[in-house]
């Protein structure tokens, strides 16, 4: 991902984030159609976290103490009332989402 330095990865604002589709009817009616995610680190996503909790709804972070993964930061359920962020490991979202260019 270009679009960010990697000191201000953590801090990504969602204008920023790359545009996803559900690639199943399952997960598009659990999480919305459409989502915005960035590429980012389990620990990383810890500071997003500490730095944005208390004035978003967030999933807590995955532990990071011992191993640092891959993954995204993605914001799910986008434009509704019960928006969220949370943190996904790289094979799980890739699975679940696909670049798009419709918002």
């Amino acid at each position: 991902m270009d679009i960010i330095d990697w000191k201000g990865r953590p801090f990504v604002s969602l204008d920023k984030m790359t545009i996803y589709s559900a690639r199943n009817s399952d997960t598009a009616k659990k999480y919305g159609h459409i989502v915005k995610a960035a590429e980012i680190s389990n620990r990383d996503y810890g500071y997003h976290y500490s730095k944005f909790s208390s004035i978003r709804t967030m999933q807590p972070p995955p532990s990071s103490h011992r191993h640092i993964f891959l993954g995204y930061l993605a914001v799910r359920k986008l434009g509704a009332p019960d928006q969220y962020e949370t943190w996904m490991p790289d094979h799980v979202f890739e699975e679940l989402y696909e670049a798009t260019s419709k918002l």
